[in-house]
């Protein structure tokens, strides 16, 4: 298998559910039974609370994907974690129909 790209989306909100806009979120991943993350970078949260990076996995395989908003003045830092999400390797199909 070649490389994979996966799509990783955090949503942030404030304690009232309100998307919480232009704040920076770091992604991270790494093989599950892992300790160490790798960074899958940061984006800014759009008007929604979105934001959103692609991470180039190497293998299939079982991952952990970690979201990380440091905090600040005046909100709390917090992550988002998925565990074991198993990435799969691509495949193709082909028909051939032959007339008898």
């Amino acid at each position: 298998m070649g490389s994979r790209q996966v799509r990783l989306t955090a949503t942030l909100r404030d304690s009232a559910g309100n998307a919480l806009a232009n704040k920076s979120i770091s992604f991270y991943y790494r093989t599950s039974g892992s300790t160490s993350w790798t960074s899958a970078g940061s984006a800014n949260t759009d008007l929604n609370g979105n934001a959103s990076v692609a991470v180039m996995v190497t293998a299939p395989g079982t991952y952990d994907f970690r979201a990380y908003f440091a905090g600040n003045d005046q909100y709390e830092a917090a992550e988002a974690v998925v565990t074991s999400y198993t990435v799969k390797d691509t495949t193709s199909l082909s028909l051939t129909v032959t007339p008898l």
